[in-house]
């Protein structure tokens, strides 16, 4: 299994694991917003039928870019959260556990404040792609692609992100040596490592289309490939998200659209008072 911490031949230690992990996120929104500027004359005037890269004649939008940028930050804001949960998490006892738990809830409902700041970044669907009938997907096979990633989607926000988060300020995770904690885990390296992957490389990979590097047949099946390693990575994290709490912030963003903030301390309130049935992964 690949191991997302090996950098250069050597393995970073866990006390320098969050500063790997800060500079991989803030590198991912560096390269999303110097594109942004970088390409920003040229592709600022690009109005593509749908958002997505996946189509021969898809150019990246600069609206593209920026909006990516947010999911960087977005990152670097979980993963902060998650370093910081085992300090919030003392001893082994349950009771000393307990005496954490309203900073582990305080921090998880700041770690969902970059949200406030959603509504000044670009928004940009995948759903025309398969929806219209002659918009953005050309092929079967992309529009049943781009489905998948908006799925996807789904996924990472209701499980991975806010599932995640209101699980884990909940439970706590008690780093020791036997232990340690979510983060510095094998299997959440691995999901860690191939989410950063998929958000720099699936516009990397279309400007190798455009600059005739890569076939389109080939970038293609590059996706697929990135697609199914990916959601295989995320499998064994759901195990640490409960049900209950997942499924309700999924139903709260179909109703209340746009709040994300209070739907999130609803989930929050909730992940308290529901049985804490974990998400099962048949192996």
């Amino acid at each position: 299994m690949a191991d997302a911490r090996r950098v250069g031949g050597f393995t970073v230690p866990p006390s320098g694991l969050w500063l790997y992990d800060a500079g991989l996120s803030l590198l991912g929104a560096s390269v999303a917003l110097s594109a942004a500027r970088d390409f920003g004359p040229s592709h600022r005037k690009v109005k593509n039928e749908a958002s997505g890269v996946l189509d021969t004649d898809a150019t990246v939008t600069q609206s593209e870019m920026i909006e990516h940028s947010f999911y960087q930050l977005l990152n670097l804001v979980q993963i902060s959260f998650l370093h910081a949960v085992p300090w919030l998490t003392p001893g082994t006892a349950p009771d000393s556990a307990q005496d954490s738990a309203p900073g582990r809830t305080a921090l998880a409902f700041l770690a969902t404040l970059p949200w406030l700041f959603r509504a000044h970044f670009p928004v940009n669907s995948f759903s025309k792609n398969y929806e219209q009938p002659g918009v953005g997907g050309r092929t079967p096979l992309i529009r049943l692609l781009y489905r998948l990633k908006k799925y996807q989607y789904l996924l990472y926000k209701h499980c991975l992100l806010h599932g995640l988060n209101a699980s884990v300020a909940v439970e706590g995770m008690r780093a020791t040596a036997a232990a340690p904690g979510l983060a510095s885990t094998r299997s959440f390296r691995l999901y860690w490592m191939c989410l950063n992957t998929a958000y720099v490389m699936e516009f990397f990979m279309q400007t190798l289309v455009k600059r005739g590097y890569l076939r389109q047949s080939s970038m293609l099946a590059m996706q697929q490939t990135l697609m199914l390693v990916s959601t295989t990575a995320a499998l064994e994290v759901l195990e640490a998200v409960r049900l209950l709490p997942a499924l309700l912030s999924f139903a709260l963003n179909m109703t209340r659209r746009g709040r994300e903030l209070s739907n999130f301390g609803i989930v929050l309130v909730c992940a308290w008072l529901l049985p804490p049935w974990h998400i099962v992964v048949p192996r």
